[in-house]
């Protein structure tokens, strides 16, 4: 009888990588059980529909994140990114006309995007998708913020709060690190949804304008 005890691996030994994907599963669920726990009283309907999808989309986020290449230093017991912060929101240095032809030129569907975000003196920086595009309106619709023109201007009155970014390093990791201020001082990061974890996990850091295909589980 031949001797294979060497070659097998023992059900405790545990690759690095094995644990990192182990240790982001369970910060994702902590995560996204206790924001479910906070549901309005109308948002309960789903709630069976959403815990049945919950191990699919934390499975395929794990993984995605596992084989992102950034330069983002990656906190798995917290499923975050880390960069250093800049001392005031960088979407103050975006300027309406290359913003306006960044869109003119990539603008379609399944493009994921930064949206600046200001409320009274709160300013944060997050991530959507593009699900329509109106070329001869020179707009798009963001999956979950609405319509914006192709040079960042909000359309609709429900997101006269928010501007479309063009992506750029500086942009895309403020939006992946969940960067905040607050009266133009940095205030403590968010942590970001599971929902954006999934759309920084496609980021194609070489090219922005050419997300990277979503990982089937």
């Amino acid at each position: 009888m031949i001797d294979v005890s060497n070659n097998q691996p023992h059900f405790w030994q545990v690759s690095s990588e094995n644990q990192t994907y182990t240790e982001l599963c369970n910060a994702l669920y902590e995560r996204e059980l206790l924001r479910l726990s906070q549901l309005s009283a109308e948002q309960l309907l789903r709630l069976p529909n959403r815990l049945a999808s919950l191990p699919f989309y934390i499975r395929r986020a794990a993984s995605n994140i596992l084989q992102q290449q950034t330069e983002l230093a990656l906190d798995s017991q917290n499923a975050s990114w880390y960069y250093k912060q800049a001392a005031t929101c960088p979407a103050r240095k975006q300027q309406a006309a290359p913003i306006d032809a960044f869109y003119h030129r990539y603008a379609k569907p399944g493009l994921i995007v930064p949206l600046y975000i200001t409320r009274l003196t709160e300013e944060q920086i997050v991530l959507d998708s593009v699900d329509e595009v109106d070329a001869a309106g020179q707009r798009l619709h963001c999956n979950e913020q609405g319509w914006f023109s192709w040079s960042g201007t909000p359309l609709e009155q429900q997101n006269s709060d928010k501007f479309l970014l063009k992506p750029v390093k500086s942009i895309i990791a403020a939006a992946c690190c969940g960067h905040q201020w607050l009266n133009g001082d940095k205030k403590p990061p968010r942590l970001l949804s599971l929902r954006e974890l999934l759309l920084a996990s496609r980021l194609n850091w070489q090219n922005f304008a050419k997300p990277l295909p979503a990982l089937l589980d």
